[in-house]
């Protein structure tokens, strides 16, 4: 089927007001660079807390021992054995998303430790976090039709794309829906990310002193939009091209090391960091440098059930929707609250918005604008994963989550 250029002007007005996409292109928080920093501090404490406990172990620090020689009173920094989180939790979107939603889907955290000595241990998660950002179902952005996707005149016009205003010309007067309404689709953006962590930590000891935690950690992050999968298509500007991308899927690598920094009866302070890095690029990635991943954890012990925690953080999410690694710095605050044995309860806000949005689009968040990329597809089956490309730009998201499990509540809220 061929369209003449007012016809195919016409059919852009009328699919204009159906394209409204629901997707969102990072995250504001990484839960599995998180529970690394919340078990090695974890590690840290209890080595500390050792090392003071005896007289002895003091005598023994400040006279090394010959390598090889045991060191009373820090040999317990990690148990031996099998330790475990298991939590379900209810989640609630802050700020003004645009979209008639109250709380977001519940799910499913767990966390198996193993320590088979006790300066080592091996660390296994599943993560479910769901969000919602800001920018995706409110204001108005932009709507363009690619030159490739418009009949006749776009082989003419070469690569890019044409707004919709300059289009109106063809129809003789404006375009409806123009630029396009989010707010008026109401459509779903909510996300809901599964992440798997593999990780290693070891304790190691600086001069025979002072302890630190290495952990090598493997992280696989898939996840879903709107209640299906994850992929759709994505306007790159760089090549003035539509690509066909899964959001929520990226692979990626580190090695974190968490030294300590306050260690009292009431307070605890540790600070994680190190190079982070994709398993391997996709989609608009442009590079794949290592990153430099940074938390701090710090602890108020208000009882010996309950635990207040404040973890700002600076995150490097890269997935593949993004040229380059978004800078995100993050804050979550809460509490964690111990009841009858083995149950806890734990509450928490998280965060977080990047300093250096996709594309230069400084300060723009979400959904920067519209293309339909195939006519006449789009006026008579608009589908944002098939036939409509979004340009992204930053995420903004803030997230109240409620968690309620067994076993030991983890330090960092995931």
């Amino acid at each position: 089927m061929h369209l003449k250029p007012a016809t195919a002007a016409a059919a852009l007005a009328t699919a204009l007001t159906l394209w409204l996409p629901r997707p969102a292109p990072a995250q504001a928080l990484d839960p599995a660079a998180a529970s690394v920093a919340g078990n090695a501090g974890n590690m840290l404490r209890d080595a500390l807390a050792a090392r003071k406990a005896g007289a002895k172990g003091a005598a023994a620090l400040a006279s090394p021992a010959p390598a090889g020689s045991p060191r009373p009173g820090i040999q317990h920094p990690s148990s031996p054995g099998f330790h475990y989180t298991l939590d379900a939790s209810s989640a609630f979107p802050n700020g003004d998303i645009g979209f008639h939603r109250n709380s977001l889907p519940g799910g499913i955290d767990g966390a198996l430790f193993y320590g088979p000595d006790k300066y080592t241990r091996l660390q296994a998660g599943f993560y479910t976090l769901s969000e919602y950002p800001l920018g995706f179902d409110s204001g108005t952005v932009p709507s363009y039709v690619l030159n490739g996707a418009i009949p006749v005149l776009g082989p003419l016009l070469g690569p890019g794309r044409q707004n919709c205003t300059v289009l109106g010309g063809l129809v003789g007067g404006a375009v409806p829906n123009c630029p396009a309404n989010l707010q008026a689709a109401q459509q779903d953006a909510t996300v809901r990310n599964r992440i798997v962590t593999l990780g290693l930590s070891r304790m190691v000891y600086i001069g025979g002193l002072f302890p630190i935690v290495i952990t090598p950690q493997y992280v696989s992050r898939a996840g879903s939009i709107g209640g299906s999968d994850d992929i759709f298509e994505v306007y790159n500007p760089d090549t003035m091209t539509a690509q066909r991308l899964h959001l929520r899927t990226v692979q990626t690598q580190s090695v974190l090391a968490t030294i300590p920094l306050v260690n009292s009866p009431k307070f605890f302070a540790a600070y994680t960091l190190g190079p982070q890095w994709l398993v391997h690029s996709a989609g608009l990635n442009q590079n794949n440098h290592a990153q430099i991943f940074q938390v701090l954890d710090v602890r108020y012990f208000a009882s010996k059930k309950t635990t207040f925690f404040v973890q700002p953080s600076l995150l490097q999410d890269e997935l593949p929707s993004d040229p380059y690694p978004q800078r995100i710095p993050t804050l979550v605050a809460g509490f964690s609250h111990k009841l009858a044995k083995p149950f806890f309860i734990q509450a928490y806000l998280a965060q977080g918005s990047p300093t250096n949005p996709p594309h230069g689009q400084t300060g723009r968040l979400g959904i920067i604008d519209v293309t339909c990329i195939q006519l006449p597809v789009c006026l008579t089956n608009p589908d944002p994963r098939t036939n409509t490309a979004l340009q992204l730009g930053g995420l903004k998201a803030s997230t109240f989550v409620l968690q309620i499990g067994i076993g030991t509540p983890s330090v960092l809220p995931l």
